[in-house]
């Protein structure tokens, strides 16, 4: 395992496997992610990945909390710009956006693994033996069977999971979505390859009812056009594979605009004229993200916060209730972020309310030492020395921390 590295002149340092010693990063560099080698039995091959962690995942302060994974095909390409994506949109504490972790999957075989059926009639893939497509299923089976146990078995993972692919990525994140349920709660499928296979899959999802139990997809088509042709008349040109590419495309867009309700699927999709096939993927990552996760943003009006007649307190609990639905497990506010209100609200002498997020704290993360540390101020602010004490002896319990320990001895002493 070694550091992947983005050096301060922005060029990502792609070195090979098998360093027995991590390099020693400049002082300037900043580190994106790790690189990984896993044996896919499966496959029986050697599988490659990279892996970026949240910046909150190092805190050793507060609770250790579990993240959401994205799992991104062709992470050769796109592993550094996702990634700085999702650090940027999550940087506000985790309100506007989830901070997860993201595994860049690097190809070996592309057009075996990221071809769910075998098509000896596609030529570019190979012609007789060298043709290699149709290795999806058991591609699936790697990434179900394989690195998404390691996965969680070697990170802080919460059961929601993201697949994001383009092109033939894009065809298999549909794949997966259509014929593997349940690996997977969200799909990015950017300009995919439904023409795939004299377009198999794009009939299955058009004559199959499929219920989707609240999945999410965003689909992402890009200018394909060619000379004379519009997005009207490019539905009835036969002449390019560039017109079945998209024919392919917005056929899937008008199935699932029909279908996604009575099948329970979140679906959203857009149409870049601006960009051909090899560029969208930049955009659509970021558009992509963000209408996955729509229902996360809160705005929460911070500048409204020390107003004693601010009446938005249940405010962030209820939000993340129903993010919490709709994400299928317990998602609660961030420790940090209501730990800093509590104290912003004790300070400017509001101690009923600081209470409110302090307790919530509480309920929140029963496990974590601070919520009972922070608690413990809040009895002692109040003069209820004996509470603040059960308090510290409680978050000690948890863990030794020189700070409370201080405290507590100050107050046994009589010194607070």
């Amino acid at each position: 395992m070694k550091w992947l590295l983005l050096l301060a002149s922005f060029v990502v340092c792609a070195c090979g496997f098998g360093q027995a010693q991590p390099p020693t990063p400049p002082d300037n560099s900043i580190r994106i992610g790790k690189t990984e080698e896993i044996h896919s039995f499966v496959l029986n091959e050697q599988r490659g990945i990279l892996v970026s962690l949240p910046g909150s995942y190092y805190d050793t302060y507060f609770f250790k909390r579990r993240y959401p994974v994205v799992y991104l095909l062709d992470g050769d390409s796109h592993f550094a710009s996702v990634t700085a994506m999702i650090k940027q949109m999550s940087d506000d504490g985790g309100l506007s956006f989830p901070e997860m972790i993201v595994v860049g999957i690097l190809n070996t075989d592309r057009n075996r693994d990221l071809t769910p059926t075998r098509d000896t009639t596609e030529v570019r893939m190979g012609r007789g033996a060298n043709n290699h497509s149709g290795g999806g299923p058991k591609f699936m089976d790697f990434l179900a069977n394989e690195l998404i146990p390691h996965i969680d078995s070697a990170y802080l993972t919460a059961p929601y999971r993201v697949f994001i692919g383009h092109s033939l990525g894009g065809l298999m994140a549909v794949d997966a979505l259509v014929n593997h349920p349940g690996i997977f709660n969200a799909y990015l499928a950017i300009d995919p390859s439904m023409w795939w296979d004299r377009a198999r899959l794009l009939r299955r999802v058009q004559t199959v009812g499929i219920d989707f139990h609240g999945a999410s997809l965003f689909l992402a088509g890009a200018n394909s056009l060619q000379p004379g042709l519009d997005t009207v008349s490019v539905m009835h040109d036969t002449a390019t594979v560039f017109s079945r590419h998209m024919q392919s495309i917005f056929t899937l867009r008008n199935t699932l605009m029909r279908t996604a309700a009575a099948e329970h699927l979140y679906f959203g999709w857009k149409y870049y004229p601006e960009y051909n096939h090899g560029s969208v993927p930049l955009v659509a990552e970021y558009d992509g993200l963000r209408n996955l996760f729509d229902f996360y943003r809160l705005d929460f009006r911070h500048d409204e916060l020390e107003d004693p007649a601010f009446k938005g307190d249940t405010l962030l609990a209820a939000h993340f209730s129903l993010v919490s639905r709709r994400m299928g497990y317990t998602v609660a506010p961030p420790e940090v972020l209501v730990n800093n209100i509590g104290y912003t609200l004790l300070g400017h002498g509001q101690a009923a309310r600081a209470f409110y997020y302090f307790h919530l704290n509480v309920e929140n993360y029963p496990k974590s030492f601070n919520v009972y540390d922070s608690m413990g101020d809040w009895y002692l602010a109040q003069g209820k020395k004996e509470m603040a004490r059960k308090s510290w002896e409680k978050a000690l319990s948890l863990r030794e921390f020189p700070d409370t320990r201080k405290k507590l001895q100050e107050l046994q002493s009589g010194s607070r």
